[in-house]
């Protein structure tokens, strides 16, 4: 029972470290857009 209980602890360990590290992958997708969008309508108000 022990041993069902810590295997379960590392799989829902895993599946949440896998989710957090999707996450912050696309986070810094968004960031990136966003710097883009930004520079470009910066530009457009300069001209």
């Amino acid at each position: 029972m022990e041993l069902v209980k810590s295997k379960g602890l590392v799989i829902f360990l895993v599946v949440m470290l896998s989710i957090t590290v999707i996450s912050s992958i696309n986070t810094r997708k968004l960031d990136e857009r966003n710097e883009d969008i930004e520079k470009s309508y910066i530009s457009m108000n300069i001209k």
